[in-house]
């Protein structure tokens, strides 16, 4: 698919370019040589460079001076930022089934997650930093230019966070940003996410969180990653598992898939073509999963992978929406999910 070449996006640090990078799309970041220093460079890339995960933007290739400008090519991610699908519903092209919202919640955390196991703080989480990419509900964490190193660190970055999504004690100059402001920000996108309401952020504490998500399995996890207190908040380590198991989720992947493996069977030449395939989903509990399955299924663009002890349930479920799909049971897949060689099954 071709999209235009074009600014995406811009902010006190430059501008953001659709441009083609090396073959393929690519977010280029372009920021003026007096605006960063090369130590802060230096820190960016070093961010980037720990921080390899599915649910956080890659760089690229090398950061390079042009005419001035820093360039910084990053992934271009297909879809929209959550701020789009939170407050801006008539724009948005996702649907939002359960099953949907628990891809991208459990996909941002655990992206958040993985960077904290780096020792690394975004800083400025929000939702216009989260993007989604559409056909997958894969959830990305962009934007890492004041993201620092919380425990070894390089530098520290300037603390220009942004205020909505900023814990108390950091609004009360009574604590720097650390690893608990990162998770109060996340739990406050979650809640608005779920509620599609934009929450006023003095108010946002436990009772609040309460009476907008009422009796959701969310709602205990969220509690947690907005207390007030930073001494009784959760890491996101504390409440990962629980938020999947909010959602009905196992562990999402997005493997690299062989092609040879990803043949679509029919009798014409558009059938026969092959899929890129691009989610794998994990069900850990069934029972929970298939209401929700098939309307899931019909929201891919892409061949869906379903890796389930059985097969057979899911073939079935995903039957309800006519496509094709890939089934594929453990004996079929190795551990790491990077070599499936399941049957292909025509629905």
């Amino acid at each position: 698919m071709a999209y235009p070449t074009g600014t995406i996006a811009k902010g006190g640090f430059g501008k953001v370019y659709r441009e083609n990078y090396n073959g393929t799309w690519a977010a280029i970041k372009k920021v003026p040589h007096y605006l960063i220093t090369k130590k802060d460079l230096e820190r960016e890339c070093e961010v980037y460079n720990k921080s390899s995960h599915p649910n956080i933007v890659r760089l690229l290739g090398d950061i390079t001076l042009t005419d001035g400008k820093w360039i910084i090519p990053l992934e271009f991610i297909h879809g929209e930022d959550l701020e789009t699908t939170i407050f801006k519903a008539a724009k948005s092209k996702l649907l939002l089934t359960p099953t949907t919202k628990a891809i991208i919640i459990v996909g941002m955390c655990e992206g958040l997650l993985h960077l904290h196991s780096k020792d690394i703080v975004h800083q400025d989480l929000k939702p216009e930093n989260i993007m989604v990419e559409h056909g997958t509900n894969r959830a990305v964490i962009i934007d890492l230019g004041l993201a620092k190193f919380f425990r070894y660190g390089l530098s520290s970055a300037v603390d220009m966070g942004n205020e909505a999504y900023s814990p108390p004690e950091v609004l009360q100059r009574r604590s720097p940003r650390n690893q608990l402001s990162d998770v109060w920000a996340m739990g406050k996108i979650i809640a608005e996410f779920l509620a599609r309401v934009r929450l006023y952020t003095p108010t946002v504490c436990p009772a609040k969180i309460r009476e907008v998500l009422g009796t959701q399995a969310y709602c205990s996890p969220v509690c947690r990653m907005v207390e007030q207190n930073p001494s009784r908040r959760s890491t996101m380590a504390g409440v990962i598992e629980e938020l999947r198991q909010a959602g009905g989720l196992g562990r999402i992947t997005y493997p690299n898939l062989p092609k040879d493996n990803l043949s679509v069977p029919g009798n014409n030449a558009a059938d026969r073509r092959q899929s890129p395939g691009r989610i794998v989903l994990t069900l850990d509990n069934r029972d929970r999963w298939l209401p929700e399955l098939a309307s899931a299924l019909s929201g891919l663009l892409e061949v869906v992978m379903v890796l389930d002890p059985e097969g057979v349930t899911c073939a079935a479920a995903a039957a309800k929406v006519g496509k094709f799909c890939m089934v594929f049971r453990p004996a079929d897949t190795c551990h790491t999910c990077q070599d499936l060689k399941g049957m292909q099954v025509r629905l």
